[in-house]
């Protein structure tokens, strides 16, 4: 007899804040809260995703099960907040930084943890009364990855995870199967390789650590590994006692570690400092992940946590000879986590229920909200001075702009889930075209010139461009190109020639339509997709997010829903 469904809210309240609602095993709504708030990494109670999930899903709140809260976010920097507990244990941290001290605090943490704001939420709608769960920091991460996987539950899986840190744990490896994830090795958060090495240095180079990690990867290739790579080895190595860890051999971000490395790298070049860290820090994975498949002897990989952002590291490990297959989790960072606490506790209740859980795996991540012609209409009506109109084939029309050189914004369909932006909210542009690097870079992104931007590419034309290509529709992986790059030329690194790509196959038909309609045009399978935001900004989310963004911009056009706003 068919159960009746079951239905988990997942929040963060944290850092990269937001909610989910996980019903039998799959993803019916997800949504940032900076997407709502035009707030960068929005930290707190997700206030607005919360009630969002549910308008989206079109499911009463009455309709849940249980909720799920990602455990410690709440106390980790780079909050606004900042507890007198959380103080002391950095404070501490540096001379007591061992697994039983971690053990020890963290636990204090987790029974002193305040969930007020989040019951005020939760009141509003309804369901205070609702069964409350909390999922270790990792563990949320761990779920993402091989709940989404492609595999299911029919076969082990290694899961591993990586980031900077939540509940003092920065790294874990997990042997995962028939629905169980069990974790055998762990780091501490001292010994982590995002904050106490790639943040660091990200900050070193005079860039803003927890957020522009991104751009000293994307410097890497301007420099030379070799002049400084040995001085990188004495911040961080694999653990010599436990193959499945790392340890930091230099100090901690907690007891000032810049002076250290202003004395280590005194004289290095900027670019060959960044260089040095990517290569140091793709040895490093590659050794844990070789080192996970020896001990384990799993070949299938699930990996989440903000450090599989790298999408250089992640190419290394696709290709590596031991791994039969990579499943790179699309929204890895912290703000994937509600969908991960959701899928645990989802898990965990069938268990309980005697229910059979189901894994679904992991398809388009438009997971957010969408908006119907009134909403943009009534949008359209407050900008005042904007003439548009409107478009019986809006994305064919995209593509045409697209053809004659315009930098169009395209806000359709439902809002992407995690940091990529997949066409639904994407600045667009002809990829064969240097100039509109330029043009995108000083007018509209205001990014780092160093930078490069990414393709979205029809996936039956990937062969094209891409070297041994496989299907990649999460840009969370990066390729060689081949001899025809000149079709995508400002689309791909500048310097070691590779690309990001976003792969399209029939998830986004009205996205696939804009770059068929430009291929028919230009012959070429493929088009520059770089987020529709400003500098500073997160992904505009809503009709009054976009508007302004065109407005305060030198975009070209805007096509907003079946509506397209030229600038004259």
């Amino acid at each position: 007899m068919p159960h009746r469904p079951i239905t988990v809210l997942g929040v963060n309240d944290g850092h990269d804040c937001g909610a989910a609602l996980v019903r039998d095993g799959k993803v019916v709504a997800a949504v940032q809260e900076e997407r709502l708030t035009n707030i960068k990494h929005h930290s707190g109670a997700p206030k607005l995703s919360v009630p969002e999930v549910y308008k989206i899903a079109k499911i009463h709140p009455s309709e849940t099960d249980a909720i799920a809260i990602v455990s410690l976010n709440r106390v980790y920097s780079p909050l606004e907040e900042y507890p007198f507990r959380v103080r002391l244990f950095e404070k501490l941290a540096p001379y007591l930084h061992g697994k039983s001290f971690v053990k020890f605090y963290v636990g204090l943490l987790q029974r002193s943890r305040n969930i007020d704001e989040l019951k005020a939420i939760f009141a509003s709608l309804g369901i205070g009364d609702k069964e409350v769960s909390f999922v270790e920091h990792h563990l949320t991460h761990a779920s993402c990855a091989y709940r989404s996987a492609p595999w299911g539950y029919d076969e082990p899986v290694l899961v591993m995870t990586c980031d900077g840190a939540g509940d003092g744990v920065s790294s874990t490896v997990s042997v995962a199967e028939k629905g169980d994830i069990n974790r055998i090795a762990w780091s501490t958060f001292y010994d982590s390789i995002g904050n106490s090495y790639y943040s660091e240095i990200t900050r070193y180079l005079g860039m803003k650590p927890w957020d522009h990690e991104w751009k000293t990867m994307g410097l890497a290739p301007y420099g030379k590994p070799e002049y400084c790579v040995d001085k990188m080895k004495k911040i961080v190595r694999i653990n010599p006692a436990n193959p499945l860890e790392f340890q930091n051999t230099f100090g901690s971000y907690l007891k000032g570690m810049q002076g250290g490395l202003q004395r280590l790298l005194a004289g290095e070049r900027f670019d060959n400092v960044a260089a040095a860290c990517q290569e140091h820090y793709e040895d490093l994975v590659c050794k844990w992940v070789a080192n996970a498949i020896e001990k384990t002897g799993v070949h299938k990989v699930a990996f989440a946590g903000g450090n599989v952002l790298n999408v250089k590291a992640n190419a290394k490990v696709m290709r590596m000879s031991g791994v039969e297959g990579a499943f790179f989790y699309p929204a890895a960072g912290d703000d994937g986590t509600p969908v991960g606490a959701a899928l645990q506790v989802y898990h965990d209740f069938c268990v309980r229920e005697g229910v059979e859980a189901v894994a679904a795996p992991v398809e388009g991540i438009y997971h957010g909200p969408e908006y119907a012609d009134e909403e943009i209409q009534a949008a359209l009506a407050k900008t005042g001075g904007l003439s548009f109109e409107k478009h019986a084939d809006i994305d064919g029309t995209v593509g045409d702009l697209l053809g004659k050189g315009k930098v169009v914004a395209r806000f359709s369909g439902r809002v992407e889930w995690g940091p990529r932006a997949l066409g639904n909210r994407s600045i667009l542009a002809d990829p064969r075209r240097y100039d509109v690097v330029r043009r995108i870079n000083s007018a509209i992104k205001q990014r780092d010139f160093w930078m490069p931007f990414a393709p979205s590419m029809l996936e039956e034309r990937m062969a094209d461009y891409l070297v041994d290509p496989v299907p990649a529709r999460y840009m969370i992986t990066s390729f060689d190109t081949t001899e025809r790059r000149s079709d995508i030329a400002a689309a791909i690194h500048p310097q070691d020639l590779t690309c990001r790509p976003q792969t399209l196959n029939h998830w986004n038909e009205g996205y696939r339509h804009v770059v068929e309609s430009f291929d028919s045009a230009s012959g070429v399978g493929g088009v520059l997709n770089t987020s529709f935001n400003l500098h500073g900004y997160p992904i505009a989310g809503t009709p009054e997010m976009a508007i302004w963004t065109f407005q305060s911009s030198k975009l070209d056009a805007l096509a907003i829903g079946e509506y397209l706003l030229q600038r004259n």
